[in-house]
């Protein structure tokens, strides 16, 4: 009987603490919501501004005290809100603002240890810290995938466009409007031509922005794609060949990928099923006997 209380009560603690972390989670998702500007009481039917609209949020000066003590360098975490942001996800979110909202999950966090007295709850602030940072990195993740098969996609529209007797430019320009990240990083790079007034292509000795964008992605084969697309344009090579080219080889090792994936798919599958079965019952029978031997010392 008395391993079936403490079955029941562990049960019970875990659901309460898993109930608890995710109503922290929406409370510091109103308060990020409530701290932010909003840009419609900007202006109070006065036609004037109020004064400091426009300026940093309160969440963007937090966090940036707080990254301020932090002995890590942002770099990593600006790469990852970027890839995120080119897919249509966090738009307006700043690094800032991020680690404000860690600090804020993490700081409601520690209140359930002081208000449930359990191992267990000790865990609820670690994982609400590294909450948001894990959310952007799996965000940037899927969103450089997307990006990366949306390479041989790309290729073909652009080999079409240079088929129908466009420039390079304006075969880019028709590609920068297909949705998803990877467009998303060819229209910044169209932007920073624009801003900097540099080429999107290279010339002379003057590497082009759209190389620089692609290159700096850090994904071999965006890298691979817009060396071969920037050379083939200013070079005068026939584009539309060469793009056809690359569409056809990226996506037969495309193909390629999925089919090894899809042969991985029944180990992976076993794997996980013996998990979901044996992981729990394993805690059910091991999780009270610990209880009992740390009350026994």
């Amino acid at each position: 009987m008395d391993m079936m209380d403490n079955v029941l009560n562990f049960v019970l603690i875990f659901m309460v603490v898993g109930a608890s972390a995710y109503a922290a989670h929406r409370l510091a998702s109103l308060v990020i919501k409530v701290l932010q500007p909003n840009p419609v009481t900007d202006y109070l039917g006065t036609g004037k501004k109020q004064r400091g609209a426009g300026q940093p949020s309160f969440s963007d000066r937090a966090g940036a005290a707080i990254a301020g003590q932090l002995p890590v360098s942002l770099k990593t975490l600006e790469g990852h809100l970027r890839w995120a942001q080119r897919g249509g996800e966090y738009e307006g979110r700043t690094v800032e603002q991020i680690i404000f909202m860690s600090a804020l999950f993490g700081g409601l966090g520690v209140l359930f240890p002081l208000l449930i007295p359990a191992p267990v709850a000790w865990g609820v602030p670690l994982i609400l810290l590294v909450l948001p940072f894990s959310r952007l990195r799996s965000a940037a993740k899927k969103m450089r995938v997307r990006a990366e098969q949306s390479v041989p996609e790309m290729a073909a529209l652009i080999s079409a466009e240079a088929a129908a007797g466009v420039s390079p430019e304006e075969a880019l320009m028709q590609a920068s409007k297909m949705p998803g990240p990877l467009a998303g990083l060819v229209r910044e790079a169209s932007a920073q031509a624009a801003y900097l007034g540099i080429p999107v292509f290279s010339h002379e000795k003057r590497k082009g922005s759209l190389r620089e964008a692609f290159e700096g992605s850090g994904i071999s084969a965006l890298r691979a794609f817009g060396v071969q697309l920037d050379v083939a344009a200013s070079k005068g090579v026939d584009i539309a060949q060469r793009m056809s080219e690359i569409s056809s080889s990226l996506a037969a090792e495309y193909r390629q990928r999925l089919l090894r994936k899809a042969e991985k798919l029944d180990t992976g599958m076993t794997v996980a099923v013996a998990l979901f079965y044996f992981v729990p019952m394993m805690a059910l029978i091991l999780v009270p006997l610990l209880i009992e031997a740390i009350n026994a010392i």
